[in-house]
């Protein structure tokens, strides 16, 4: 049994992660967990005691693995997709179940370990030899709970409620951001915390952090102790789930669009351009790979607006003007992830299709600047209007919608590598290592023209004049600029 057990877990290793097609192990998130752990921690450890300490380093991976099951280790937890050829070799169910939670608490594990091991290293010198060792397991035992409860989640959610998922990712994302910005500031409320009480006893890692025996929490180890029985019992019986189903695009905010999709397609898109722009319209929200990537950071400006920037003050309205030209920052990733389907193999229907590359790209563009862009700045638009006032709402967000539409044309080749909806997710590598130096460069732009925006656009005509100015400029052909997106 052990040995059928072994070939399985090398089997779905090496092809799946390790072979010629394989993604690869995940180092790249490792590195980047290990750098951020190891700031966290390297400002936490002076001012934590061991238990606090442990609370906040534990924190760091359950928040950063919850990203990557959310996104690019989401297949772990359905099923898969060669199940049925492997059911017809000579393996019992358990067999396969038992091979399938390995590799899972494998890549989870070597994901854990690299916000784990910082966090060991960098622990206060009260803790010791044992209170650093007691910080891996006990991560280690927080990952398989994690991983535990995402599938609990799943199987509940894939078939009725899949839109949670995406609302759950999008919540994730922003606290996580958000969260750790924020709760820095009170490490010396933190450094109090002898026995969590409150909301802080609902925080997994709360639970977690008791396990080591000299936590002297012991109705928070008690918690911990039922969390880990709980995992084993998920992990060991809980159905594996399907793949997610093609996602409906209608919705409500569909619904409230269509008068933006018609009068669009009248005057902003041209002929030539029109199918791109109708099937990206329908297709991108329906791409769950696109979406649980794409919707997350049109969250993120809405959250900075709700719990930071305040209109009530000079300093205060361009922190607000700057928020509200954070959707260009990172413009890049939302672009890397155009190209991203579930479906590569239908793409041929585009690609015998008498369309020019030129455009469909250009379609593409107005079907994401109007399908996601656009509502994203009313939202914005609605906040600063509570934040600071109506009139400073018209003076600003007209204009960082414009230039959003600008960079959005000027940054397509450079990101968007190949055609809309013709690769999966996995085969596009990460924004932040191929365009961090274009984030780098857009986050300089757009902070320099918010500010300049706020100091010099006296009111809304001028604003509205450049939005018009921009629209105008994407309703033009540029026929030597607008390459082909990538092989066809």
């Amino acid at each position: 049994m052990r040995g059928r057990i072994a070939a399985l877990v090398r089997a779905q290793i090496s092809g799946e992660w390790l072979g010629e097609r394989g993604r690869g192990l995940p180092v790249a998130p490792v590195l980047l967990q290990f750098s951020i752990s190891a700031v966290l921690c390297g400002l936490a450890r002076d001012l934590l005691p061991p238990y606090p300490y442990t609370l906040f380093a534990l924190a760091i991976p359950l928040c950063l693995g919850a990203l990557a099951l959310f996104g690019d280790l989401a297949p772990l937890l359905r099923s898969d997709p060669a199940a049925e050829w492997i059911g017809a070799q000579p393996l019992r169910p358990i067999e396969l179940r038992l091979a399938r939670i390995i590799v899972l608490m494998f890549l989870l594990g070597f994901l854990a370990l690299g916000a784990l091991l910082p966090a060991a290293l960098l622990a206060p010198t009260s803790m010791g030899l044992g209170g650093r060792l007691g910080i891996l397991w006990s991560g280690m035992l927080q990952s398989a709970g994690l991983a535990a409860g995402l599938l609990a989640l799943e199987v509940l959610c894939v078939r009725r409620a899949e839109g949670l998922l995406t609302l759950l990712h999008t919540g994730v994302f922003v606290g996580v951001l958000v969260g750790f910005l924020v709760g820095l500031g009170h490490l010396p409320e933190l450094a109090q915390v002898t026995r969590p009480s409150g909301l802080l006893r609902a925080l997994p890692s709360a639970w977690y952090a008791a396990l080591p025996p000299a936590s002297g929490a012991p109705l928070m180890r008690l918690w911990g102790w039922s969390a880990v029985a709980a995992s084993l019992f998920i992990l060991a019986l809980a159905p594996f789930p399907p793949p997610p189903r093609v996602r409906r695009s209608g919705s409500a905010l569909t619904f409230l669009l269509v008068p933006v999709r018609h009068l669009a397609a009248r005057i902003w898109v041209r002929r030539s351009e029109r199918a791109s722009f109708e099937f990206l319209w329908d297709a991108l929200p329906a791409e769950r790979d696109f979406v649980t990537r794409a919707y997350p950071l049109l969250a993120v400006p809405l959250a900075f607006l709700l719990l930071g920037a305040d209109g009530a003050t000079r300093e205060g309205e361009g922190l607000l003007a700057i928020a509200l030209f954070t959707p260009a920052i990172y413009l890049p990733v939302l672009l890397l992830h155009v190209p991203a389907t579930q479906t590569p193999a239908a793409r041929w229907l585009l690609d015998t299709a008498p369309l020019d590359p030129r455009d469909e790209a250009a379609g593409a563009r107005k079907a994401l600047a109007l399908r996601l862009l656009l509502p994203l700045f009313i939202g914005l638009g609605a906040l600063a209007t509570v934040r600071a006032d109506l009139a400073f709402a018209l003076r600003l967000v007209p204009v960082a919608f414009a230039l959003t539409l600008l960079l959005q044309r000027l940054a397509w080749n450079a990101f968007v590598s190949r055609p809309p909806l013709s690769t999966p997710a996995s085969e596009l590598g990460s924004a932040w290592d191929d365009s961090g130096g274009g984030m780098l460069t857009l986050a300089v732009i757009s902070c320099l023209l918010a500010i300049a925006a706020w100091r010099l656009v006296p009111g809304p005509a001028p604003a509205f004049a450049l939005l018009v100015t921009a629209l105008f400029l994407e309703r033009l052909p540029v026929r030597g600029s607008d390459r082909p997106s990538g092989p066809r």
